[in-house]
């Protein structure tokens, strides 16, 4: 057997350095960690030919003393840990006291430091770990390192290193976590003589975000703040809207460290499901605070590898987090509660509310009719004209009591004195034998009376069993129809902007929606029963997810060789070829046995929905029009469709202006 040599110490500096600094990055994120564990509060990096040749840190942090100079370059010295305690609770980003050493053994370093108790600083030079020079030298508090001739050393190494610019990416990617990351440290960046980029250290987190990331980036975020089980989760996360290509765009932190989380990253598009395009992946800032001793970030000498002894509730903290961010990013600007008086059921036991009125302008229309018991029907009514109305006149009495024969089809009731009366966006249904039903307009029809408002005193009709109208209160927004384009997108004005809507996407989204929330209400039976035959995997996938199915609206069962008989579908889908559904529900199920029955239901409720929806190019009327944009308007959770594209895009009134030169 050989023998068992213990190596030199220049040898084992040499290995050790193999695994702390891997390229220039390695070395910035030592010296800048050990910055901020110092309590920096400026810090400014330079480098040149992606740092190969020449890396500068310097920050005003509390310095290291003269004594403590060489010590700070000999492996496992560190100021931040003195017990195996010290492990469960680390704070700090630096604690394995090896960077100095292996960054000294494969460059040349010049450290120039002083603390605030010493009237003069200390520089200090050590090249390939072979101390050269111990001085004394002028210098601001705090600490500066220089690094030249990276890996000068070892030729090997340096064959390996990218490109100036691939190695300078690094180095920016680095840099710009860590200055996100701490925003009350004002960090610079210069590279090749130019600034890079530079942060206020205002301590505002967004502030941070936009002088690193950019104006878009930062735009396209929504706050995220959730606490539970003692973990906090802030920060930002993107809309849905600005997915990225990549994950490039993800950063994620604990308790101040950047780490690399496939958990976090689950958690994170786990609650971008169907909100967020396929194939796109959110961008985000998020921030997990946790006690110490909750994870162990002493798993790889990089320290971007953690280990949480709790992973469940991290899990669930980070996709709370983002799906509340989510939530409250689900509208336009436009601040209106409900829009649903445009297009409600008439429904047994509700009052209509149409607007606002002074109390002298409400008026209140009381029908009686022999053959039923009494009731009545409540109007109350704006006295401003709603955009895109037709007046209709009508005419009517002092209150008497009028028979039902005597009501014309044009509603003129014998009087004394005749006042006019205008119905606000209702439908005026003539009355059949002894009937009056006035109710909103809830189908579309080839033609109605619109009209606009109503001033009357009461009128009283016998005999009516049952109310003609019954609506739900609802405030209605002021918004206009502008028309349509192209047989795809509605224009709609409100307030001081302007909405496109893509109907599709929208509709799309809309019977998802209410597919998801209303299981196995909307089935259909068939009159005539389809019968599909499948491939041996699709045939057992279909018999395995029978209950399934049945949950998502279909009836299907076994017919035998591999045969399959499908006796009901869901409502929206009656008109549509259910033998191509069927299979390319049994494909999907078959490819897809491991995945967890959520995920198998909204896959089924989308495909549904997709295939149910409105398609592009299809006509609509301008009641189909109307009704559609205030069932829009009035539900916040309408603003993605299921492949996360938007359903709507907003141009503000004063965009239009700068577009058009009107302002500057």
């Amino acid at each position: 057997m050989p023998r068992i040599n213990v190596l030199p110490k220049n040898i084992a500096d040499l290995i050790a350095a193999g695994e702390v600094v891997e390229r220039p990055s390695s070395v910035i994120k030592e010296f800048l960690e050990n910055s901020i564990d110092a309590g920096a509060k400026n810090v400014t990096v330079e480098i040149k030919n992606g740092g190969k040749t020449y890396i500068r840190v310097t920050d005003n942090g509390c310095g290291i003393d003269k004594e403590d100079v060489r010590k700070a370059f000999l492996s496992h010295a560190t100021s931040k840990i003195s017990s195996a305690d010290d492990l469960d609770n680390i704070g700090t980003l630096g604690f394995r006291g090896e960077a100095l050493a292996s960054v000294a053994a494969v460059s040349k370093i010049e450290l120039l430091t002083r603390t605030e108790n010493e009237e003069v600083g200390t520089s200090y030079k050590i090249f390939g770990g072979e101390e050269l020079e111990l001085t004394e030298a002028g210098c601001p508090v705090g600490t500066t390192l220089i690094v030249r001739d990276l890996f000068y050393n070892i030729p090997a190494r340096m064959k390996f290193l990218k490109k100036d610019v691939q190695e300078g990416n690094y180095i920016a990617s680095i840099l710009e976590n860590i200055a996100v990351s701490y925003p009350g440290i004002s960090f610079k960046f210069i590279r090749d003589g130019k600034l890079n980029f530079s942060t206020p250290g205002d301590g505002n987190l967004k502030s941070a975000i936009y002088a690193v990331f950019g104006k878009e980036y930062t735009e396209s975020l929504l706050p995220v703040e959730y606490e539970a089980n003692g973990i906090s989760v802030t920060g930002f996360t993107g809309k849905p809207t600005s997915g990225r290509g990549s994950r490039s765009g993800q950063h994620f932190f604990v308790n101040g460290r950047f780490i690399k989380s496939p958990m976090c990253i689950t958690a994170l598009e786990t609650a971008y499901k169907n909100s967020i395009m396929v194939g796109k992946f959110p961008p985000c800032v998020i921030f997990i605070n946790l006690p110490f001793s909750a994870v162990d970030v002493n798993v790889h000498p990089a320290k971007t590898e953690v280990r949480f002894f709790e992973e469940k509730k991290i899990f669930d903290a980070v996709y709370q987090g983002a799906l509340n961010a989510l939530t409250q990013d689900t509208r336009p600007k436009a601040s209106f509660s409900v829009a649903k008086a445009f297009m409600p059921e008439v429904v047994k036991g509700e009052q209509l509310k149409l607007n606002e009125a002074p109390e002298k302008e409400k008026q209140e229309i009381k029908i009686e009719q022999k053959s039923e018991p009494k009731q009545e029907v409540k109007f109350q009514i704006k006295k401003e004209t709603p955009v895109e109305t037709i007046k209709t006149s009508l005419t009517a009495p002092k209150p008497e009591t009028v028979k039902p024969s005597e009501i014309k089809s044009t509603l003129t009731l014998k009087s004394n004195e005749e006042k006019t009366i205008d119905f606000l966006e209702t439908e005026y249904v003539k009355p059949q034998e002894k009937k009056l039903n006035i109710s909103i307009i809830n189908s579309v029809a080839s033609s109605v009376e619109k009209v606009e408002k109503l001033e009357t005193t009461p009128v009283i009709v016998e005999d009516v069993k049952e109310k003609a109208v019954v609506v739900e209160e609802a405030t209605i927004p002021e918004f206009r129809i502008i028309g349509e384009a192209f047989k795809t997108y509605i224009f709609v004005e409100l307030e001081n902007k302007m909405l496109m809507i893509d109907k599709h996407a929208a509709h799309e989204r809309i019977l998802f929606e209410k597919f998801k929330s209303q299981p196995t209400s909307f089935q259909q039976m068939l009159l005539v029963p389809v019968t599909v035959t499948l491939s041996p995997d699709e045939y057992n996938a279909i018999l395995e997810n029978k209950e399934l199915l049945y949950k998502a609206g279909y009836d299907i069962e076994d017919f035998g060789d591999r045969c399959v008989k499908v006796n009901a579908c869901p409502t929206e889908l009656v008109d549509e070829d259910i033998v191509s559904i069927t299979m390319e529900l049994a494909s999907y199920l078959s490819m897809n046995g491991k995945t967890v029955m959520p995920e198998k239901l909204d896959w089924i409720y989308h495909s549904m929905a997709c295939r149910a929806a409105i398609k592009a190019g299809n006509t609509t009327t301008d009641y189909e029009l109307r009704k559609f944009v205030a069932e829009l308007l009035s539900r916040d959770d309408i603003r993605y469709c299921p492949h996360g594209r938007p359903v709507m895009v907003e141009v503000s009134k004063r965009d239009l202006e700068k577009q058009f030169k009107r302002i500057v």
